[in-house]
């Protein structure tokens, strides 16, 4: 089998990528080939609707520029991949200057496939028979993506192409946080890996494995929201401190060691299950390097995160970012920390000791 993507996503190391990466390697451990095409790498103008390669040099468009390599490309691949990020609920511009440019594939004449007017293939024996896409967004919600999908449903009837497989990671700005993740990450990185495999074993992608890869994250919509929005807010502040020449590290490794970002996390992550019907309040009074106050408002089975302070809190947390920042990452155990005094706390401790069962890996 031979694998053909079309790699849609204008970032070289983007979050199409990192999905596209775990299902190629997948392809990989069945010894499949495959090519990626970084289409914003290549010089590909627009088509402009003038039927030159229909009429006048047919199956040979006039633009001389690098689709034509793409074009033998994919008529000698048994699949095509369809990777790209979710731009206003459809394909990247990368993605669709490429496919506009496939007309050279079809004759002119019209014929009926599953029930709706189409174009013959040109080369009929040199034809993939079979496409996958992959897409991620930034929204929680994997209803974002439904425009892209009917237009992947109608270019495989059209075609006479099977869409072999669906792969869709909403929520994708939180894998940049994919330690963070727990099982959940772990398991829609494995899913992709799976769907590179079954691709290859199986000719398809099961409808199990495309579940796996697009499972929300949290059902804490509001928490997701409230995150994202802090995650955007510091990121503004990061460009400012940077233009002001008072920050020198670059945002990816900034951003998680905010300790905003690992408290909102926190706050994401809360498991109302665990909760029932808790209602409570949490203060952190936060020292050291990143000094502030925030806290954590738990009612109705959701966990809201804000900045201030509270009159009079179930439980209130003093420590250093540092430490908070250290417990967070696994290089310092909890308990023994409190135990040590190097964050204290006051108020309903049962609440403290039930921090994991609240705020464990989404």
């Amino acid at each position: 089998m031979k694998i053909l993507v079309l790699q849609g996503s204008p970032r070289p190391k983007g979050f199409t990528q990192m999905v596209l990466e775990r299902f190629l390697a997948g392809v990989a451990s069945k010894g499949a080939e495959y090519e990626v095409i970084p289409l914003a790498n290549k010089k590909i103008k627009p088509c402009i609707g003038c039927y030159n390669c229909w009429f006048n040099t047919p199956g040979i468009c006039i633009h001389k520029d690098e689709m034509p390599e793409i074009l033998e490309k994919l008529k000698s691949s048994d699949v095509w991949v369809w990777a790209t990020p979710l731009y206003h609920f459809g394909m990247s511009a990368y993605m669709k200057l490429c496919l506009e440019r496939t007309i050279p594939l079809v004759l002119p004449f019209m014929i009926e496939s599953d029930g709706i007017t189409t174009h013959p293939y040109r080369f009929p024996d040199q034809e993939a028979k079979k496409m996958v896409l992959i897409s991620v967004c930034g929204f929680p919600e994997v209803e974002h993506f439904s425009a892209l999908i009917e237009n992947f449903r109608l270019l495989s009837r059209a075609g006479r192409r099977e869409l072999a497989g669906v792969l869709l990671r909403p929520g994708a700005e939180s894998m940049r946080f994919i330690e963070k993740l727990g099982k959940k990450g772990e398991d829609v990185l494995n899913g992709f890996y799976r769907a590179g495999q079954e691709i290859v074993e199986k000719g398809r992608i099961s409808q199990e494995v495309e579940e796996i890869v697009r499972q929300e994250w949290t059902k804490n919509r509001r928490g997701f929201q409230d995150q994202a929005n802090l995650f955007m807010t510091i990121r503004l502040e990061h460009e400012e401190r940077t233009r002001r020449g008072e920050e020198k590290r670059p945002f990816e490794e900034a951003v998680k060691q905010d300790i905003r970002i690992l408290l909102g996390g926190m706050a994401v992550s809360f498991k109302r299950e665990a909760a029932g019907d808790l209602e409570a309040t949490i203060q952190f009074d936060v020292t050291g390097k990143q000094p502030g106050q925030w806290y954590y408002e738990i009612k109705d089975g959701y966990c809201a995160f804000r900045e201030g302070k509270l009159d009079h809190p179930t439980l209130t947390i003093h420590t250093p970012s540092e430490v908070w920042l250290a417990i967070s990452n696994g290089e310092l155990d909890g308990a023994k920390a409190f135990m040590e005094k190097k964050y204290t706390a006051e108020g309903d401790l049962n609440l403290l000791m039930g921090f994991k069962s609240l705020f464990g890996p989404m």
